[in-house]
């Protein structure tokens, strides 16, 4: 887990926005990977500054996703009055920082479940605006899974790689083990059943 973020991007009501100097190493590693893969899809026919245009933009729309997913949880803390002091940018991800830990199962659960609720929205705005794009879903499940010889343009190829992405993100983050998501949905829920927070940490890792 990060330290306070290093470089301060922008505030969102009151809450800092920052990222860690490792966030750069990764947007440079995925903007580099994604260039290739658009040079791929694309082919030969693709301008010469298209794939990495692309690949740029696909990395801030993702890393746009991860912020969304952090903002989720820090919505509902602080609606359950836990202050959020910042939201980081890092080499795994985001993280939100709160002020203290959830007072009660049901907050707990709340929290834990709103960034995974941003993700699903958006995995499923973005399969919406792929088949507009595609005309049909089968053309957007070939441009998902890059099938040879489909018809993917740009566009197209960005936003079935975002989909693809938040539902990757989606089920890694719902695994049932601390400190993901899905092991602080798993702790809340047996908090919930024992009444024991201590427990439901110990059982959640």
């Amino acid at each position: 887990m990060p330290a306070r973020a290093a470089l301060t991007l922008f505030h969102i009501r009151g809450i800092r926005i920052g990222v860690d100097y490792s966030w750069f190493l990764v947007l440079f590693l995925v903007i580099i990977w994604l260039s290739d893969y658009y040079e791929s899809i694309l082919g030969s026919g693709a301008g010469g500054s298209e794939p990495y245009v692309l690949a740029v933009v696909s990395a801030l729309a993702f890393f746009a996703s991860i912020l969304l997913h952090e903002l989720g949880h820090a919505i509902i803390a602080t609606r359950n009055g836990i202050a959020i002091s910042d939201i980081t940018l890092w080499l795994f991800g985001g993280i939100a920082r709160m002020s203290r830990d959830s007072d009660s199962a049901g907050v707990e659960f709340r929290i834990a479940a709103a960034g995974p609720a941003v993700t699903l929205a958006i995995a499923i705005a973005c399969t919406g605006l792929g088949v507009g794009l595609a005309g049909s879903e089968q053309g957007f499940l070939d441009a998902m899974v890059v099938e040879e010889g489909a018809d993917v343009d740009g566009p197209l190829a960005v936003v079935a790689w975002l989909a693809s992405i938040n539902a990757l993100v989606l089920v890694f983050n719902l695994i049932p083990a601390f400190p993901l998501d899905g092991g602080r949905i798993a702790r809340a829920i047996a908090w919930r059943l024992t009444g024991d927070r201590n427990r439901a940490t110990r059982f959640a890792a």
